[in-house]
């Protein structure tokens, strides 16, 4: 038996899950659940490591009352953010979100072309890339950037709150925009030609190796051993894929905070027809890549929530924002927002957007809660088909299925318009599945599995996965 925690933390909330392996099962039970690490300023949004830190620590504490003791614990995240460290290990400055005013500000400055920085990253591009956003801090901050000692991305900076030792893992690294995908180290070149410091960047660590024990301190307060803290497929996006069954040949959606359509490869595709297309390549386990596309997703929804709960002065559940979208379902005629539009980067009033969008589509601008939800579904929908059918003139090849995960996939309206846009027989897989993807690779650091392969047929024989009809 092993047991691992699994923390996953996404821009819109974290969970803490203990993983336990037995009788050639994985079982996933939620430990703690948690929010309001993402914060608004002045100048816009911000994230708050400290309260993160907390709700991290008491994950573990919860954790150790639940199951005595660990066998490893692994952190994934969002991708695109950093936190500077100063040389005592604290933060230099609030760590900026990925939505604030600098990234389109840093993309719109940045000297090199997109062809040319393709070439070398064979990232996606787009504005919130932590290349945009650093590159706008040499210009606007340099002064923090002077006064620090490393950079970290999320889950690093948590694994750093963890251990002590700095690293960049790998997959979550291929989300700046600064490595060089040949060679899956970070781009000396890039680094030179854009004026951005290399000496912030820490040794690149990859998934199944090891950040290091839980400090002796950490440990002592929250009743641990010297846990072992494996170093997992660290961006969140790539543990769901780890976890998915795509033996078939066939794509993946992920259905989260952004919408993310790929296909598992195994090796990046530089051609400049992949960048054109809006497509991109990420970094995955056993040195495997996918070629993806990131669109607005369900944050979009999680907007609208708030929005309509502050303008009604009633709660609003997403239960009943589903109810609200099968009566508006019925209608012969509903309009779609284009997700890609920039009105959407990060929008003062989302119900505004989402009917202006509605209107330059030449659809009539919804005005109640389900229609408005029920527009960004068929957006979403209509972008991944065409996403999909994109994938397939790339490469070559027809897609045989499609396999959806995220807390999207528990929406049977939007996997139905999924369906319907692509074509394409659609499995509903794991819904957390980047906590299950996390927990393989742990398991795979500790040698209780042996391959990915190994670990999707685990999770295939522990998770209900059902087939769309």
């Amino acid at each position: 038996m092993a047991r691992c925690l699994v923390l996953d933390l996404g821009a819109g909330s974290g969970r803490a899950m203990l993983a336990t392996l037995e009788n050639r099962r994985l079982r996933l039970d939620e430990i703690h659940r948690f929010e309001g690490y993402a914060i608004e300023r002045d100048d816009g949004p911000h994230w708050c490591l400290p309260h993160l830190f907390d709700e991290v620590e008491e994950s573990l504490r919860r954790c150790s009352a639940v199951a005595g003791s660990l066998d490893s614990i692994g952190v994934d995240s969002w991708g695109l953010d950093y936190a500077l460290l100063d040389h005592a290990g604290g933060l230099v400055e609030e760590p900026y979100h990925y939505r604030h005013a600098r990234s389109q500000r840093g993309r719109d400055a940045l000297p090199l072309p997109p062809e040319e920085l393709f070439a070398i990253s064979g990232a996606q591009d787009l504005p919130v890339n932590t290349i945009c956003q650093l590159f706008d801090q040499t210009r606007h901050a340099p002064e923090a950037l002077a006064r620090s000692r490393g950079l970290l991305m999320m889950a690093d900076v948590v694994n750093y709150h963890l251990t002590g030792n700095l690293r960049s893992e790998l997959t979550l690294a291929r989300t700046s925009g600064l490595v060089d995908a040949r060679t899956d180290n970070w781009s000396a070149d890039l680094c030179q030609k854009l004026g951005m410091p290399q000496r912030l960047l820490q040794p690149v660590i990859r998934p199944g190796e090891v950040y290091g024990a839980l400090r002796r301190e950490l440990a002592g307060r929250l009743g641990l051993g010297p846990v072992p803290v494996i170093s997992v497929a660290a961006h969140d996006t790539a543990s769901a894929v780890a976890a998915l069954d795509l033996a078939d040949g066939g794509g993946f959606v992920i259905c989260g905070s952004w919408s993310l359509i790929g296909l598992e490869r195994r090796a990046p595709d530089l051609d400049d027809a992949v960048r054109a297309a809006g497509f991109g390549n990420e970094g995955g386990v056993d040195g495997r890549t996918f070629l993806v596309k990131s669109l607005n997703g369900l944050h979009l929804i999680q907007k609208l929530r708030a929005a309509w709960q502050q303008r009604d002065g009633r709660p609003v559940t997403y239960a009943g924002i589903a109810d609200q979208v099968t009566k508006a379902a019925r209608l012969d005629d509903t309009p779609a927002i284009d997700p890609s539009d920039p009105l959407f980067f990060n929008p003062p009033d989302i119900i505004e957007a989402i009917r202006r969008s509605c209107a330059r589509n030449g659809t009539f601008p919804p005005y109640d809660l389900g229609g408005l939800a029920l527009a960004v579904y068929d957006g979403l929908a209509s972008e991944i088909g065409s996403a999909v059918r994109t994938i397939e003139q790339l490469t070559g090849r027809v897609l045989p299925s499609l396999t959806l995960c995220g807390g999207g996939a528990q929406d049977a309206i939007l996997c139905d318009r999924i369906a319907a846009c692509s074509g394409k027989a659609v499995r509903i897989g794991p819904i957390e599945a980047s906590s299950w993807g996390n927990a393989l690779v742990q398991l795979l650091g500790l040698g209780q599995i042996k391959s990915l392969e190994e670990g999707r047929a685990l999770v295939e024989r522990s998770v209900d996965i059902r087939n769309l009809v």
